[in-house]
């Protein structure tokens, strides 16, 4: 076995969900609050990389189960353009796992400045942002020294998926995230195979639907951060619009499919494009398909996302490590990037 500090991080996501109960005090009641109470009105999540693959998420479950408008802010709108708004009905949600990117820190300044209520959710309690923002939402992932995140990207999922389900009033949430990390630490010995793929491939799509498509923007950021493949994500409603034409033999096709009514008409959308390449692979819960990336779908289908992440993080690391990479080492990045 190969030592990998950020293979080493990403088998740990079962066990920080488990702990995660225990430790987890997030004001999640607070912003519960002021959605019930219509002071909010609309939703603007700033973000970059991973946890803007994270924002992509909380922009379709806030829409979804909260009637929320949500967008996703580029953040030179706010530090290069130095755009103006009315943020008083706003929730402005900034992300990141190191709380240290001067943008970032920059635009919950600015937001806050224009009536918006900022939160931080972040891994590092030491952030500047953390004693300015309006709340702070710990990710309790435990220290992230690897250049790629893993764990901190599903722990954003929960606290945010957690935090759409206080708005919504459901009471056994921290009893449904018990139950998850036992099947997580259950399913722990069941990895994906990284033999099956074929290494000297380096083009291709990963293509989802709702949640799925946000998920399918962090497999894609993984695969060319770690293992230098050029996957690109797309909407299985928006390939067929265009980008199908790059299908042919020899170009990977992943195709990503969750439980909720958007990731179950994927396979639908995309029925044509499978007869297109023979290097089709499914990340499914579905047993009859008999796939190699098989997830354990839970009860509660938005708890699926992190599930099939805390299978996809260990697989893209050996598979990074099979081709004779470095995972710990990802060419040209370090962790903490600066755009401002």
């Amino acid at each position: 076995m190969v030592d990998s500090l950020v293979l080493d991080e990403a088998l740990s996501i079962p066990s920080i969900i488990d702990k995660f109960n225990h430790i987890d005090n997030n004001p999640y009641q607070n912003i519960a609050n002021l959605i019930n109470q219509k002071k909010i009105k609309y939703v603007v999540t700033i973000a970059r990389g991973t946890s803007d693959c994270a924002a992509l998420y909380c922009s379709y479950l806030f829409a979804k189960h909260l009637g929320l408008p949500t967008y996703s802010m580029p953040p030179s709108i706010i530090t290069l353009e130095e755009s103006k708004f009315d943020f008083s009905e706003a929730l402005v949600i900034v992300i990141s796992q190191s709380g240290k990117s001067s943008d970032l820190v920059e635009c919950e300044k600015k937001s806050r400045s224009m009536g918006a209520k900022t939160i931080i959710i972040t891994n590092n309690d030491l952030s500047p942002i953390v004693n300015e923002a309006n709340y702070f939402f710990n990710m309790f992932a435990g220290e992230e020294r690897s250049v790629a995140a893993t764990k901190t990207f599903t722990q954003t999922l929960l606290v945010l998926t957690k935090l759409i389900f206080i708005c919504q009033g459901k009471k056994n949430i921290n009893d449904d995230i018990k139950k998850l990390s036992e099947s997580l630490l259950k399913d722990s010995i069941n990895q994906w195979n990284e033999n099956i793929i074929d290494n000297t491939i380096n083009t291709g799509f990963i293509i989802g639907r709702g949640v799925g498509f946000a998920l399918s923007n962090e497999i894609s950021l993984k695969f060319k951060e770690l293992s230098q493949e050029m996957i690109e994500p797309f909407s299985s409603a928006e390939v067929m619009h265009g980008p199908k034409s790059l299908i042919q033999n020899s170009f990977k096709l992943f195709i990503l499919g969750m439980n909720d009514k958007s990731g179950l008409t994927v396979n639908q959308d995309i029925s044509e494009l499978k007869n297109y390449t023979n290097l089709l692979y499914q990340l499914t819960s579905d047993e009859k398909l008999k796939s190699e990336f098989y997830y354990l779908s839970n009860e509660i289908l938005e708890f699926d996302s992190i599930i099939l992440m805390s299978k996809f993080y260990p697989w893209i690391i050996r598979y990074t490590i099979k081709k004779g990479l470095n995972p710990d080492a990802p060419r040209y990045l370090t962790k903490v990037t600066q755009t401002f």
